[in-house]
């Protein structure tokens, strides 16, 4: 039986939705079974003694036993420049994401007997080429050269609602660091994210959307509808625009990229709205059959440093600064004081052996007195 899969990989959790072809269409999305206890599984990868991988519930597990083999969060890692390491091993974020897709794709190749005929896969919105090109080059290697990938605040509005006419809607994405809201804007290329601000409160989410939406001339009452997806709080009592909500906002997003996925297969009559799926897809990651060479890092832009002199050093700071010449001075002073020393010492010490015989050298000195022992030097 023919069917496509949606996959989101969130920070802490991974979902899946499929849409079966019942030959009269295609059906409603359902999710799809990755948990241990519920459709979510953790968004997780351990590595086993023997160099295996375990992903999501069952990586978990594991890992309370060998905590340093349990890598989470390297979803919103891809490119990065340090790899992830664990074991000796490095690892590249975006092949784990790889990994991720790989499970969620045995799951329902399991049970449907067959592997999906499209995939689309989510990603944070706020990655730009270099990321998506990284995470395409990583699946296409794990054998989803084909694979589509759609901002994760796109998709959740692709569970509600159709990109036709000139309107806007609003997405709250909530998760463990806070809400990501984006209003998107519907045009000839589908919904296209116009503005995004992380790290919202949660309880401040739609009324964010609302600001959002006045900063760009839109009336609260003139959007579409507000799309609340994660760990969504209750839905407000009334507001000037539709909310939409599900059951289990969970699994929101990846319903909405199992939507992407199947109307890939509907004839295209050739109308704005019936060709707005495609179009976004296609803008966000071209497909190709041959990958080519990968585009370089973005440059970071040069910093101007402008060199300044150093001030003066006064008071005790100037007095450290000349602590070797003091040191060497006072060396000096101690090895004289101490040569002086020896030779008087040495020749009090020749004095007391005995009288000597006066030098015959000539002298302007007096001659000695009769009794009295003259010294080496004489008596001027």
């Amino acid at each position: 039986m023919p069917y496509v899969l949606g996959i989101d990989i969130a920070s802490t959790r991974t979902t899946a939705a499929t849409c079966v072809n019942t030959g009269d269409g295609w059906g409603v999305p359902e999710p799809s079974w990755l948990g241990a206890r519920g459709p979510a599984a953790a968004s997780a990868v351990f590595l086993d003694d023997d160099g295996y991988l375990l992903t999501g519930d069952a990586a978990v597990e594991a890992g309370r036993s060998a905590p340093a083999r349990l890598l989470t969060g390297f979803h919103e890692r891809v490119g990065d420049d340090v790899p992830v390491i664990v074991g000796g091993e490095r690892f590249p974020a975006e092949s784990l994401s790889a990994v991720l897709v790989d499970a969620a794709v045995d799951q329902a190749a399991e049970r449907f007997g067959e592997k999906p005929q499209h995939i689309v896969l989510t990603h944070p919105v706020g990655w730009g080429s270099f990321r998506r090109e990284l995470l395409r080059r990583a699946l296409a290697e794990a054998g989803f050269p084909r694979a589509a990938l759609v901002a994760a605040p796109i998709a959740a509005l692709h569970a509600y609602l159709a990109p036709q006419g000139d309107v806007t809607a609003g997405v709250c994405e909530f998760g463990p660091d806070g809400a990501v809201v984006t209003i998107a804007a519907a045009g000839v290329n589908g919904w296209q994210p116009v503005k995004t601000v992380e790290g919202v409160e949660p309880g401040e989410a739609v009324g964010k959307v609302f600001e959002l939406a006045h900063g760009a001339g839109i009336p609260p009452q003139a959007l579409a509808g507000i799309v609340l997806c994660g760990d969504a709080p209750p839905v407000p009592g009334r507001t000037p625009c539709p909310v939409f909500a599900s059951s289990d906002p969970v699994l929101t997003v990846a319903t909405g990229a199992a939507n992407i996925a199947a109307r890939r297969d509907l004839p295209q009559p050739g109308g704005p709205a019936s060709n707005a799926v495609a179009t976004v897809e296609t803008t966000l990651l071209p497909r190709v059959d041959v990958p080519g060479e990968l585009t370089e890092r973005p440059e970071r832009p040069p910093v101007d440093i402008t060199p300044f002199p150093l001030p003066e050093r006064t008071g005790a700071a100037k007095l450290l600064s000349r602590r070797k010449p003091l040191v060497a001075g006072a060396a000096i002073v101690v090895l004289a004081a101490t040569t002086l020393l020896l030779t008087l010492t040495t020749r009090e010490a020749t004095a007391d052996k005995g009288p000597e015989a006066p030098p015959t050298t000539s002298s302007s000195c007096a001659p000695g007195t009769p009794g009295v022992t003259s010294s080496p030097e004489g008596r001027c």
